[in-house]
């Protein structure tokens, strides 16, 4: 078993790396929401089921010590090219297929088979191969085949655990792939499989150079991310889709963001300057430096999930100029938790292209209305096709509530169509002139719930 233990235990943690870094593999071309990873798994399982049949009947056979060494190599191989043709697959694959999303489900489905099948067959053979191996006789097969799963588990516990814990972060999510794919090559063991970890550990932790305009490029467990600029500015780009620019310094002055339609959204109240403001999805800080230029003595503060973001934000946008109150962690945790009630609360939170369904439920509405002060406002970033059902979750909890453009109001006071047109006058705000800034009531969608949060599947994609 001592013999055994190490290859099964690779080809675990590879396959587990592979489910977990599989969506950020696939983030640009389909977005990372709940069907991507459903996609992933359900092709993994069904590559691995194939792998295990075929590892089965290969043990039966003799020599079996090829065969093993071949799968674990393979699936080592594999895994790197997956890796390193994850992008222009997926993204052929997606713009081959129509726009509508009911011709993007097969584009997603065939985009895993292709690449996460293939791996995940070669390393599921593995397993009953190896356990060919450790079998000298059945008085200890129960042992022997216990203390292999055990080593499957420690396996798949590292794979979990590693790439968001410390890979992606530090390494990438290719280079990540491609540093477990050395382990499953050291199993292999021989000259060959020495010369192939040698080539993905080099291929891990070669530097990568940057395009022009590109000054930094970085990865967290939550986001992809891209600094780029110049003389003049630069901004943060997130590699993911319908959210291709998070913030830029300064701030760009074309046509109405629909943060200014955030902020503007409290002319409808048509009352004097809010007195605290929260932000939750402080991101690059875009949202927070323009409520500081429209109210200067606001007492404003952001939450922001993810603390590389925030670094960045605070380096390299100045937001300790802006005298905000920064607060990192989940918008929902810091909503209970900040004390005082809030005249202005800004929801802009995504996960790929949703937002959360903790952030777009009803209940969570409720408690936003809980802690605005009696004549506070809501303001949530929604687009289409997103808009009918978040303002579906908002009417379930103010008895006020209407679309602004894009984004989602609710209150407890009635809404005045002509205040967010007067209140960009009187913030001098001359380049909204001649701009939309339409009140709506449509017929809104079906709540969202906690229990029942999550957006259809294909609100997720492009």
């Amino acid at each position: 078993m001592r013999t055994a233990g190490f290859p099964v235990f690779a080809a675990a943690a590879l396959v587990m790396a592979l489910e977990v870094c599989g969506p950020r593999l696939l983030a640009p071309a389909f977005g990372n929401g709940t069907l991507v990873w459903s996609a992933i798994l359900a092709c993994t399982l069904l590559a691995m089921g194939a792998g295990n049949l075929l590892g089965g009947v290969l043990a039966d056979r003799s020599p079996w010590r090829v065969p093993l060494r071949l799968a674990l190599m393979g699936g080592a191989l594999s895994s790197a090219l997956t890796a390193l043709l994850a992008g222009p697959v997926s993204l052929g694959l997606s713009d081959a297929f129509s726009p509508q999303p009911s011709s993007q489900l097969p584009a997603l489905l065939l985009a895993c088979s292709l690449l996460f099948g293939p791996p995940a067959a070669l390393l599921a053979a593995v397993h009953p191969l190896a356990f060919r191996g450790a079998l000298a006789g059945v008085e200890r097969a129960g042992r022997t085949v216990g203390g292999l799963y055990a080593f499957s588990a420690l396996g798949s516990l590292l794979g979990a655990l590693a790439p968001p814990l410390w890979g992606t972060e530090v390494l990438g999510t290719r280079d990540t792939l491609f540093a477990f794919a050395t382990l499953p090559a050291l199993a292999a063991t021989g000259w060959p499989a020495l010369g192939l970890a040698s080539l993905l550990l080099a291929g891990a932790l070669w530097p990568r150079t940057l395009p022009p305009g590109v000054l930094e490029r970085w990865e967290s467990p939550l986001a992809s991310y891209v600094l780029e600029g110049d003389q003049e500015s630069v901004r943060v780009r997130v590699e993911i889709p319908m959210r291709p620019v998070l913030s830029t310094h300064p701030p760009s002055s074309g046509g109405n963001t629909y943060y200014e339609e955030m902020l503007l959204a409290w002319g409808l109240l048509k009352s004097s300057a809010p007195a605290r403001i929260l932000v939750l999805g402080l991101g690059g800080g875009t949202v927070a430096r323009l409520a500081r230029e429209a109210w200067p003595q606001a007492e404003i503060h952001g939450v922001e999930l993810d603390p590389s973001l925030l670094a960045r934000a605070w380096e390299r946008f100045g937001l300790d100029d802006l005298g905000v109150h920064a607060h990192v962690g989940d918008a929902r945790a810091w909503l209970r938790r900040l004390p005082g009630t809030w005249d202005l609360v800004l929801v802009d939170v995504s996960v790929g292209a949703t937002p959360p369904a903790h952030l777009s439920s009803r209940e969570f509405m409720v408690e936003v209305r809980e802690r605005l002060s009696p004549d506070g406002l809501l303001a949530v970033y929604a687009p289409p096709p997103l808009n009918a059902r978040l303002l579906g979750s908002v009417q379930a909890a103010f008895p006020q509530a209407a679309l602004l453009e894009r984004v989602a109001v609710g209150s407890r006071r009635s809404l005045d169509p002509n205040g967010p047109r007067l209140l960009a006058t009187e913030l001098g705000w001359a380049r909204l002139e001649g701009r939309s800034l339409n009140l709506h009531r449509p017929h809104p969608g079906a709540p969202l719930t906690d229990d029942q949060g999550d957006f259809p599947w294909w609100w997720g994609m492009q």
